[in-house]
């Protein structure tokens, strides 16, 4: 299951990450009530299901609350179409106000299941801001993988050196070292399927911050967690999906026309 970007920040701040400061709107008042708070300046995200929002006009950077209002409402009520989505997209019921943050770097930081190291994988890079898989192909060396002990968890020392491989300043290194850990406590308690956090800035004024945020449960633990069933969005769904969840059956919307049965 996964959840929207707003609601991925409050369970990340719960967890002591921390995030910039902001609120979501359903209204474009309510956007410049919220860019009000913030001083003005502020970043209007449209809340979707997708990723690459920045490059289909769903991120927009905002001097004033009236220019906040404006542009909430040139999204909310739309589709926003983008690279991770079909031709009709997907609905912008809520757009989420944020501080707008001078970043000095931007790094990566993911967690899986690998089915293959049979465990949590924690991926890191030093190149953050982009997509992780282009990384990965052009500069393979710069993402750094660590296997975590299901039994063991996340050691502190993988946590250093998983913040020392990302080349921080001497004085970053513990509070992103504690923030990784941090996440894979979240990551195990909440049964989460995968968490990123792309981009994990460093600001001018020295903060660490999630940026951005994706969070994604694993449906079969749902029922250990009714508190997060709430946080389902239908209407991000693709119909089929949707249809084949109502009848407990899991399925996956694939091109082409080739079908695949399994377990």
């Amino acid at each position: 299951m996964k959840i929207h970007e707003y609601q991925a920040k409050e369970i990340l701040s719960s967890y002591g990450v921390p995030v910039p400061r902001g609120d979501v709107a359903s209204t474009g008042q309510q956007a410049a009530e919220i860019a009000l708070r913030n001083g003005g300046k502020s970043v209007v995200k449209a809340q979707v299901h997708a990723g690459g929002r920045g490059k289909a006009g769903g991120i927009r950077v905002v001097s004033s609350p009236e220019e906040a209002a404006d542009i909430a409402e040139v999204l909310l009520g739309t589709n926003l179409i983008t690279a991770q989505t079909g031709p009709i997209g997907v609905p912008v019921r809520r757009v989420l106000v944020e501080e707008a943050v001078e970043v000095e770097k931007e790094l990566y930081v993911g967690m899986a299941v690998d089915g293959a190291a049979e465990g949590v994988v924690v991926i890191v890079s030093e190149a953050g801001g982009i997509d992780i898989e282009e990384v990965a192909t052009q500069t393979p060396e710069r993402v750094i993988r660590v296997k975590v002990d299901p039994l063991l968890g996340l050691q502190s020392y993988q946590g250093r050196k998983l913040a020392h491989s990302m080349n921080l300043r001497p004085e970053l290194v513990v509070p992103v070292s504690r923030l990784i850990k941090s996440l894979y406590q979240m990551f195990e308690t909440r049964d989460c399927s995968l968490v990123e956090i792309n981009p994990l800035a460093i600001t001018a004024d020295n903060r660490v911050l999630a940026v951005d945020a994706k969070l994604s449960f694993d449906d079969d633990a749902l029922f250990k967690h009714p508190e997060l069933k709430d946080l389902h969005d239908p209407e991000q769904d693709d119909p089929w999906e949707a249809d084949a969840r109502e009848h407990d059956i899991s399925y996956v919307k694939l091109d082409g026309d080739v079908g695949c049965i399994v377990n």
